[in-house]
């Protein structure tokens, strides 16, 4: 039986979590690290004279002439971890170094009526020609954001609703045995959520508990829930899956069809059948038949009277379901992401149906708002996935030892 861990792992131990400290904070001072990591200074010298050798931090003294206020901000140009999200309608892959700057961001449109096996072969192809000209040993691993439902067990499946193609091939797997990188998969909402977690003091000055990511992409709504700094994934990962909440018991619900819950009539497509129902009755309205949701939207802005149906039906039906989270988590925050309008009166338009459902007391305590991440979060949340399984296996510092020439750890 193991008792405990040998002095090799706890100064493996001990240096990523200096590491990570120094990777959260910029810039910090060493009297500031002991006080953090409750370390000995004895110790956090010694770990920094390792991690300035090895040359991944810098520091404002010079040389051996240590000053009080010294401090000491991290660096690793050269490595690097892949972000990729996969969604109905496109793939997006960045390239972040080590410190979270994206340095290359790209996306390629997509169709649910392609051969999936064609899509994956053309990622594929992108994927090493972004990572050709960058050593193996300099990845720390790539990680990619499915939609869901996303059921992890046996095998990852992927049951997305409008795009059954997807559920027939395991992308994350055949990715990690074609590029010979370690590949890490979650649901793309609940990234989302965890990119906002981990920017959390960036959103607001009091601490959190818990927040909740609400995202929509076409026809399908998912939910991100992270809590005390940990994703919620349940039994075989399908928690978040709010879209399939039943709403509507009257509704002729099959195993073919989505009528009667949540993502039928919050997803944001819905806007669009919303549109249809009522065109005939705006015959001076700029909106038609073939109008998308990208068409409402804009037209929405504009006030058109049409427009401003649809969108204030399709915000009080988020809001109808957002009032559900509520009373079931109880969270401090509830943030809308991507495709929702970021649009001050749809936003209001859903705080008003919450106040219809949501007792006041209880409404006054919660946030909910857009995001504010000017970055793309199911990236940025699988940056901080692949930088997190490192720490807790305590191999970040043997991967940035491989990647300098310092080591010949495998």
């Amino acid at each position: 039986m193991k008792l405990g861990i040998n002095s090799n792992e706890m100064q493996k131990a001990n240096r990523c979590l200096v590491l990570k400290i120094l990777m959260e904070n910029g810039s910090i001072t060493r009297q500031k690290l002991s006080l953090k990591t409750g370390l000995h200074k004895a110790t956090i010298t010694n770990i920094i004279n390792e991690f300035l050798e090895i040359g991944i931090i810098t520091s404002n003294s010079n040389g051996s002439n240590v000053k009080r206020g010294e401090l000491l901000r991290f660096q690793a140009s050269n490595m690097y971890t892949l972000s990729v999200g996969i969604n109905r309608k496109d793939y997006r892959i960045c390239l972040y170094t080590l410190d979270g700057a994206a340095r290359t961001q790209f996306k390629k449109k997509i169709s649910v009526h392609d051969n999936v096996y064609l899509i994956y072969e053309q990622l594929l192809n992108d994927i090493k020609a972004l990572l050709s000209p960058i050593p193996k040993k300099n990845i720390l691993g790539i990680c990619v954001g499915m939609p869901g439902p996303y059921i992890r067990k046996e095998h990852d499946i992927a049951l997305v609703t409008g795009f059954k193609q997807l559920s027939s091939i395991n992308i994350p797997r055949m990715l990690e045995k074609a590029l010979g990188i370690p590949v890490l998969s979650e649901h793309d909402a609940r990234l989302a959520a965890y990119a906002e977690w981990k920017n959390r003091e960036k959103i607001q000055s009091s601490p959190i508990t818990s927040l909740v990511t609400l995202r929509s992409i076409g026809l399908g709504v998912g939910a991100g829930i992270v809590i005390e700094g940990k994703m919620v994934r349940g039994q075989i990962g399908t928690a978040g899956e709010i879209g399939h909440m039943g709403i509507n018991f009257n509704a002729c619900r099959t195993s073919g069809n989505n009528c009667g819950i949540y993502e039928y009539y919050s997803g944001t497509e819905s806007a669009v059948r919303y549109m249809l129902e009522r065109l005939f009755e705006f015959p001076e309205s700029s909106l038609n038949e073939f109008s998308t949701y990208q068409d409402i939207v804009t037209a929405y802005k504009e006030r058109e009277p049409l427009a401003t149906y649809a969108m204030e039906k399709l915000a009080w039906m988020l809001g109808y379901g957002i009032a559900n989270i509520i009373y079931l988590i109880n969270p401090d925050c509830i943030i809308l992401d991507e495709d929702y309008p970021d649009y001050p009166p749809f936003l209001e338009k859903v705080k008003q149906t919450l106040k219809e459902f949501v007792h006041p007391y209880i409404l006054e305590s919660i946030s909910v708002r857009f995001s504010d991440s000017k970055d793309d979060t199911i990236l940025l949340g699988g940056y901080y996935l692949v930088l997190e399984q490192r720490f807790q296996e305590n191999t970040l510092i043997d991967y940035i030892k491989e990647a300098v020439g310092g080591s010949n750890t495998e």
